[in-house]
């Protein structure tokens, strides 16, 4: 096999939710770049979504955006509804939109509402949009769901954010799991749980988290949103046709 065919995403046709920045931009850029069209979402930086679709055609591929506010759950079947009329079909569906409670507005929320942020954006709409999504894929015949986790949140790390997002992504994995089962087999879901990744918050931690990282990184060094982008290209090829049901770290050997 010629490498230019290993994990070919060629006449797919993908969505990212929260693909405007970080890692989400990043997996429609390589879905791209593996021969997918790709549907864009934001819930308002249009500008910085405008500028990714303009850089998907530049691959020569086909990208559309579509805004919608997912933390408000009227909006969810109408968001996909939308979608599904850019080309008719969906063979990808990515959800990895999630609130920001490190770097965003919502960082100076209180405990409670940063929860209940958690719960409306991360959780909430990565379930129901499975649930609207998935049955349409598999009358169509197939495809291929993938959604994000942490993977800290089944060991646990200290501190507010440690256990808000443990208790987030914990769900939304253990929700992965089953869900493949009820889509088997015309459908596979898989869950990456990405480690120390340098995001926007990763960019500007303090030194002594830049430290912390290294430490508990086996490969010393932060994760780029590109390497999540990659296992994702390969979650969601044929490549990985007898993958389903899956939790994959992407945190470069962490084990604390």
């Amino acid at each position: 096999m010629k490498p230019a065919e290993f994990a070919s995403l060629n006449g797919q046709c993908a969505v990212v939710t929260g693909s405007s920045s970080g890692i989400g931009r990043a997996m429609a850029l390589e879905f791209a770049a593996a021969g997918a069209d790709v549907v864009l979402h934001c819930r308002q930086n249009l500008a910085a979504a405008e500028e990714l679709r303009r850089q998907i055609v530049g691959l020569g591929r086909q990208a559309e955006i579509v805004a919608a506010d997912l933390g408000r759950e009227c909006e969810l079947a109408t968001f996909v509804d939308r979608v599904w009329s850019v080309w008719n079909r969906v063979d990808i569906w990515v959800n990895n939109a999630g609130a920001d409670l490190l770097t965003g507005p919502e960082s100076r929320l209180e405990y409670a509402k940063k929860l209940q942020t958690l719960l409306d954006v991360d959780v909430r709409a990565t379930m129901l949009l499975s649930r609207l999504a998935g049955p349409r894929m598999r009358a169509a015949g197939g495809g291929v769901m993938l959604n994000i986790g942490w993977d800290q949140a089944d060991r646990g790390m200290e501190g507010d954010s440690g256990e808000l997002f443990a208790a987030a992504k914990n769900a939304i994995m253990g929700f992965s799991r089953a869900l493949a089962l009820s889509l088997a087999p015309e459908v596979r879901v898989n869950c990456i749980a990405p480690g120390w990744i340098r995001t926007a918050w990763g960019r500007q931690a303090a030194e002594s988290w830049q430290q912390r990282v290294l430490r508990e990184t086996p490969l010393r060094r932060w994760g780029e949103p590109e390497d999540v982008a990659a296992t994702a290209r390969f979650l969601a090829s044929p490549a990985a046709a007898f993958i389903t049901g899956q939790v994959i770290a992407v945190n470069g050997g962490a084990v604390r």
